[in-house]
């Protein structure tokens, strides 16, 4: 019988062994990396200060009044002003000021740069800017809710990469080289190697099986190598 055991716990742990390699190197780069600089954190300055609302001139009623197919209205700030954001039924996304209630043209290049250096905390220059606006030319660190987007990079070793809103002009997302290895690093130890978001899929969880039959099979032939009476006659 232990020959046996034996024999399925060396083949278990020969098929399991490099993902078990995978998940050590994995996690160990996860949990020593800080979270807060992989979100991308202190790549933008503090973004606490609170909207003024004595600034705000151009009230909610009045938007619905105007906009009778708004939804999912926000009221947020580019730059230290406040701005509404919302659909406009068939139009789709819409930014007005708050103050006036004038629509907001869409940001262009040089406006979507002076934001970028307005958000950045350091002083890099920026090394690339291009307008993405469908999925096809979309890189996967990108959400597809947020195009269109301006594509802007800094001259740093680890490409600190800001999206900005077309519409809006809203940083909505902030992303660098540790950022994409993270990203990879979960892909592997989750083993979903698509977009990274199925941590129950069945690779992973034959594979998971397949580790706690080696673990068993191994707690045995310990317990006859180290624990049994007879484990001097145990080879």
């Amino acid at each position: 019988m232990l020959s046996r055991v034996r024999k399925y716990h060396k083949w278990l742990m020969a098929f399991v062994g490099i993902q078990f390699l995978f998940w050590s190197i994995t996690g160990v780069y996860m949990v020593t990396m800080d979270i807060h600089y992989i979100h991308g954190e202190t790549l933008a300055k503090s973004e606490e200060a609170k909207i003024d609302l004595a600034s705000v001139d151009y009230s909610i009623a009045k938007l619905a009044a105007d906009y009778s197919e708004a939804s999912q209205v926000t009221l947020t700030q580019s730059m230290g002003d406040p701005l509404y954001s919302f659909i406009n039924g068939e139009q789709g996304k819409v930014a007005i000021d708050a103050k006036t209630g004038a629509v907001r043209p869409p940001v262009d290049e040089v406006k979507a740069k002076e934001i970028a250096q307005y958000h950045y905390a350091m002083n890099h220059e920026i090394n690339g800017i291009r307008l993405i606006q469908s999925v096809t030319d979309m890189p996967a660190e990108l959400s597809p809710r947020h195009l269109p987007v301006w594509r802007v990079t800094f001259d740093q070793f680890a490409t600190p990469t800001f999206y900005i809103s077309q519409q809006t002009g809203a940083l909505v997302a902030k992303r660098h080289d540790y950022w994409r290895l993270f990203d990879w690093m979960w892909r592997f130890h989750i083993m979903d190697y698509d977009d990274g978001e199925n941590v129950s899929n069945w690779f992973l969880f034959l594979v998971a099986t397949l580790g706690l039959m080696g673990a068993i099979t191994g707690a045995v032939l310990t317990y006859y190598r180290v624990l049994s009476p007879n484990k001097k006659g145990v080879i």
